[in-house]
């Protein structure tokens, strides 16, 4: 597998996501105690980490085919 050091983790955006929904969780129930809003936050985390899964899934399937 090649080097990815000048990209970084493939997994960087859905971890990013999470982390701001745990961040943004937190700051909302602390100060404005919306449910919704933390179930959007929660919805987008949803779909960032599936369209990174898609997008890994089809980067390992891409290089397979150029070996």
């Amino acid at each position: 597998m090649p080097s990815n050091n000048n990209k970084g983790n493939q997994w960087r955006f859905a971890i990013g996501g999470w982390g701001a929904l745990v961040v943004v969780t937190i700051l909302f129930l602390i100060f404005d105690y919306n449910i919704y809003t933390v179930l959007g936050f929660l919805t987008a985390a949803v779909i960032l980490t599936i369209g990174n899964a898609v997008y890994v899934l089809y980067t390992k399937h891409k290089l397979k085919g150029e070996k």
